[in-house]
């Protein structure tokens, strides 16, 4: 039930947008993402929905926040991948956040290496995230990231500077934040 509730919560994001969000037919076997996008009844592109819970067992953490991020991304690329092999399309990825302890910064960690958001840019300390995306080919798939959290109304976005859609996601989905 609550999967259906955060559903919602990105159908209704895109209807904001003006996109219709469709979930992806059920008929469609093996690997597929979340959703397929509409825009004036032609198919705009594919959203994949992760969320991020807090997967604390008996006190202890069994993946860090990190590689939780890293690995959400990785899954999100290889549905992506499955559908939309020739990449023809903009591939969106969007999370639902429900840990007050994570938070977008988190995932701007795991993209840059950088500590401070993306208004204060630093040197990189850390890439070795980064570095595992790109020997995986995940980053070339994906063009578009949407984070959102459950317990605050604040949505983030990062958009694929080096994506064939930057233009067209700006002009219909476009925030001006982090792009």
């Amino acid at each position: 039930m609550q999967n259906f509730r955060y559903g919602e919560l990105v159908i209704n994001f895109f209807r904001s947008k003006n996109i219709e969000a469709r979930h992806f037919p059920k008929k469609v076997s093996g690997k597929k993402p979340d959703f397929v996008l509409f825009l004036n009844d032609n198919i705009f592109g594919y959203c994949e929905l992760k969320s991020i819970v807090d997967y604390d067992l008996y006190g202890e953490r069994h993946d860090s926040t990190y590689n939780k991020i890293q690995n959400k991304i990785h899954e999100a690329s290889n549905q992506f991948t499955a559908s939309n092999s020739h990449h023809t399309l903009p591939n969106i990825l969007f999370f639902i956040n429900h840990c007050v302890k994570i938070s977008f910064q988190n995932l701007w960690y795991v993209l840059t290496g950088q500590t401070t958001s993306p208004n204060l840019l630093t040197e990189p300390i850390d890439l070795r995230y980064l570095q595992r995306l790109i020997r995986k080919n995940d980053l070339i798939n994906i063009d578009y990231i949407i984070w959102t959290n459950t317990y605050k109304s604040m949505t983030s976005f990062i958009l694929n500077q080096e994506s064939n859609f930057t233009e067209q996601l700006k002009n219909n989905i476009s925030s001006k934040a982090y792009e």
